[in-house]
């Protein structure tokens, strides 16, 4: 933990605001409560329609749903003002007499739905569903209260929890492939995937998107997000916002905002239990969710989930296992709504590198492990002990990627006048994650088994060793210390390989808080805010590489020594250690910091004409960031014949202030009820993140002084620009769009090889491209819904003093310029069945562009029926074909893949099944 008097007034400042400020709201609050009843006494001041149903839907703690924008047909007519106790129906149905709308109340989902006299109820009943979704008013990335779907600027898409159910437990990266414009690398597990939006390259986390759960960031800097957010009965729907007004209202999420939105109670109950098996592989887990009303004002929901896996690619041992518990508490009164939740995660997930592969062309595995099933993890690497200057410890490779977080979340939306509402966002967690992994490095560590015995370093040793006897060099299993008499046959590939253990701890305790105050005056409607987080790291995740393993190449893999034997075949010597062959890792990285952030927004819609809506947004943050890093230095041990890489001794401290600005502008015109075209324009940024000091000066071999200019690096700037349309009729809709983003600068690494230090160098990118998505109902029972993007992403300004540079207009690494899913669905009687077809095409591994990624197609079944009103059964079966195909090539190999026959690489998981049964009471 760090401190500086600076640090300490901020904190102590932004404490006492938060404290005051919310005591005055809850207070104030709990004063102005109303009880809740079947008829209301209603206060409506003279308006437009628009703003007579707002008025009405807050007052009877409702959600106002339009079909399309009521102004539209209104020509601004104004209602007069209306003061009597009716109920709710009496009321619609009094304002809507002369209007050409009418209503719907939907009790159990409190909405109130309006659509225009005109529409004719379709054939089929999955018609107002499909136009249903443009309804959704949003809660993410916009000013006014009252902004659906078809009205955003900007480009929005809805995942609802009946779509989340029918994705099976699906992990946060895998869910994001039902969004338009991600390109989303599921293939490490059920954790640390790379999800990267519009053209940025793959295989960089979450980097650029803010994950938000209730409208608050899971991290302040985007490091590491879906450690701490998993998905289950609780998850009432994901909201996107991608580019547009997104670098406004949140932190360090320029490209994308995903908000995950949790379920809140009401007057219904609803109890759920879910129990879902693996049919092909090992998988338990078990889902539930309650929710109803304590009294007439308080609401709860409470549920999570508890799973158990070995995985797809079984390992040997438990790969996941643990779960969450959310609890969510709501208060409603006629003026306001307070919430209150509490989450509490423990879950541990193993991470997948690549396994080695052959036929780039048409790619599988190695004679030996599987491409779709195999794995180079086993219980093999549990119990391995790691030696140091310090002395010896020992990490377990079952102990994987441990996730513990408690987070507290508080927020309110109280309107102290008519048009007038206030709101507060606050957060707090306490947030560690260790990860332990097995990590490949360049294609040349895949050797031929015979070939490395007759390497220098080993008829070195057998020399030296002729005084024991010495006469030949072998392979013995490291646990048996079974000789293997012929390495060429070994596992019928006769390779070996270099595993290089990884270890990596997180730990930092966060608060975030999001101040808003929106004004509504009438054509123009204006929002405030103020975003404040605060982050202290004990642990920044920094890579701590403990040193080099030999290992078979085959599933589930043993460590491996070289040894030397005599004329009788007996071990008179051990070249390795447990099959170590060095404790000198690439790198031994470690830090500690704070950050404290302070932004201020201003946010205008204004409504010049009635189709018209259009939108202005300013963000300003000032970030100050602190951190103390350590160097690593080489050193001989005591107690073995290999040299470790550790820690130096030597910790330096950096101080550094930023300021930035982002803006968006945009519009959107409603043509009809049911279409309309948007714009927008935006820059914004990413602020630099603790963790880059601590990789600067660890990856540059520096010791007892680092440069000058050492530091955290620059904010990165992003600028977008899109334009689409939205059409739809009573049986279809379909949006799209064109955009341009540009990533500038960009901060590229390049692995020069296992033994020489990274580089970064600064890049921009440009990527141009039309995405879309569509549902159409073909019959009463025939629905196809698709999404899709074409993108031309090219690497551009690459410093001509770097050797990077001849490869300026190459395709960006790992990201396609093509993608498509198509997903029909056919529903008779009680039973549904659905399938999801998916389309990628190729991809670069190397940005030289010599190492493709072979295009493939994925498909995926499911099937659900209804047993009885409380009882329903499903089936999901995912890449039922098998097939191999590759979301990463070899991301630590140098430049090119130098032509490989065998390589490494990361295919994605194998056909899996898993059955549930779902009860509802």
């Amino acid at each position: 933990m760090i401190y500086t008097p600076t640090s300490n007034f901020f904190i102590g400042l932004n404490t006492i605001k938060s404290v005051i400020f919310n005591s005055v709201l809850v207070v104030s609050f709990f004063l102005s409560s109303t009880s809740f009843a079947q008829e209301f006494d209603f206060e409506l001041t003279a308006g437009t329609l628009n703003n007579m149903l707002l008025s009405i839907a807050k007052q009877a703690n409702m959600q106002l749903v339009m079909r399309a924008n009521v102004e539209y047909g209104e020509d601004n007519k104004r209602y007069k003002a209306l003061k009597q106790q009716s109920s709710l129906d009496d009321l619609l149905s009094q304002v809507l007499r002369d209007s050409p709308f009418n209503y719907q109340i939907l009790v159990d989902t409190h909405v109130i739905l309006i659509l225009p006299k005109t529409v004719v109820a379709p054939e089929n009943s999955d018609a107002l569903e499909v136009n249903r979704v443009w309804e959704h008013i949003l809660v993410t990335g916009h000013g006014s209260e009252n902004r659906n779907l078809l009205s955003s600027s900007t480009s929005v898409s809805y995942i609802s929890s009946g779509t989340l159910q029918q994705l099976s437990n699906e992990n946060t990266a895998e869910l994001l492939q039902n969004v338009p414009g991600f390109w989303v690398e599921g293939s490490g597990g059920e954790t640390n995937n790379n999800v990267a939006p519009r053209g940025l390259r793959g295989g960089e986390g979450f980097r650029f998107i803010s994950l938000m759960e209730d409208g608050i960031p899971i991290v302040y800097d985007g490091v590491w997000p879906d450690f701490f957010l998993r998905q289950d009965l609780m998850t009432q729907g994901i909201e996107t916002i991608r580019g547009g007004s997104s670098g406004i209202f949140t932190f360090n999420g320029p490209a994308a905002i995903v908000n995950f939105i949790t379920a809140k109670g009401s007057e219904k109950q609803v109890n759920r239990l879910k129990l879902s098996q693996g049919l092909d592989h090992h998988f338990t887990r078990l889902d539930g969710l309650t929710s109803g009303a304590i009294n007439e004002q308080w609401f709860y929901a409470f549920g999570g989930f508890y799973r158990q896996s070995d995985g797809v690619r079984e390992p040997g041992y438990t790969a996941d296992q643990g779960g969450q518990f959310k609890v969510n508490l709501t208060r409603k009164t006629k003026a306001a709504e307070m919430n209150f939740s509490y989450r509490f995660l423990d879950d541990k997930t193993s991470f997948f590198s690549p396994t080695p592969m052959t036929n780039a062309n048409s790619p599988q595995g190695v004679t030996g492990i599987d491409a779709s099933y195999g794995t180079l993890l086993s219980a093999d690497f549990n119990n391995l002990t790691f030696k140091s200057p310090e002395g010896s410890f020992q990490r377990d490779i079952e102990d994987g990627q441990q996730s513990k977080l408690h987070r507290f979340n508080a927020s309110i939306d109280w309107d102290v006048a008519e048009k007038i509402l206030l709101k507060n966002k606050f957060s707090v967690a306490d947030m560690e994650n260790t990860m332990y992994a097995l990590i490949n490095l360049g294609n040349d560590t895949l050797l031929d088994a015979a070939e490395r015995l007759k390497q220098k370093d080993i008829t070195d040793f057998i020399n030296q060793q002729q005084s024991q006897g010495a006469t030949q060099p072998a392979y013995v299993y490291s646990h048996s210390q079974q000789i293997i008499s012929n390495p060429a046959d070994l596992n019928s590939n006769g390779l070996i390989t270099t595993a290089y253990p990884l270890y990596s701890h997180y730990q930092q305790k966060q608060w975030l808080n999001h101040f808003s105050v929106n004004v509504d005056l009438d054509e123009v409607q204006v929002s405030l805010g103020h975003m404040f987080a605060y982050n202290d790291f004990g642990s920044l995740p920094l890579d701590k590489w403990q040193g080099e393993i030999l290992t078979e190449v085959k599933d589930q893999p043993r460590r491996l020594d070289i040894v030397a034997l005599d004329d009788r075949d007996n071990v008179v010597a051990s070249f390795s250690e447990q099959g170590f062959t060095s404790y000198a890792g690439p790198g031994y990285l470690d830090g500690e910091g704070e950050a404290i952030s302070n932004s201020i927004y201003g946010y205008l819609e204004w409504q010049p004409i009635t189709p018209l809506l259009l939108d202005f947004g300013l963000r300003w943050e000032h970030l100050s960031l602190t951190s103390t890093a350590g160097t690593d230095s080489v050193y001989a041990l005591a107690d073995s014949n290999f040299d470790a890489v550790y820690k130096s001794g030597y910790t330096f401290t950096k101080n550094d202030d930023f300021n930035k600005l982002a803006w968006n502008l945009g519009g959107n015109y409603q043509l009809s009820p049911l279409s309309a075209i948007f714009f927008h324009l935006s820059s914004g940024f990413e602020m630099p993140k603790l963790i880059n000091f601590g990789n600067e000066i660890g990856w540059g071999d520096y010791q007892d002084t680092i440069p000058e200019e050492a530091g955290f690096g620059d904010p990165v700037e992003l600028t977008f620009a899109e334009g689409g349309v939205r059409l739809a009729d009573n049986n279809w809709r379909i949006t799209a769009a064109l955009f341009e983003t540009r990533f500038n600068p960009l901060p590229f690494t390049v692995f020069r090889g296992i033994y020489d230090r990274q580089q970064s160098i600064f890049i921009d990118t440009k990527t141009r491209g039309i995405e879309f998505d569509f549902t159409v109902n073909l019959t009463k029972q025939l629905t196809v819904a698709g999404l899709g993007v074409w993108q031309k992403a090219v690497l551009s300004g690459i410093p001509s003093d770097a050797i990077e540079s001849a490869y300026n207009g190459n395709q960006i690494t790992r990201t396609p310029e093509f993608q498509l899913r198509i997903s029909p669905s056919y529903t008779i009687d009680k039973a549904r069945f659905f399938l999801t077809y998916a389309y990628i095409g190729k991809r670069y591994s190397d940005i030289a562009n010599n190492f493709s990624l072979a295009a493939y197609s994925v498909i995926d079944l499911g099937f659900t029926y209804q047993l009885t009103k409380q009882f329903s059964f499903a089936l999901h079966g995912k890449n039922i074909t098998n097939s191999v195909g590759l979301t990463e090539g070899n991301p630590r190999n140098a430049l090119a893949h130098r032509n490989s026959t065998n390589f490494y690489a990361r295919a994605i998981f194998g056909r899996s099944v898993i059955a549930s049964v779902e009860v509802t009471f």
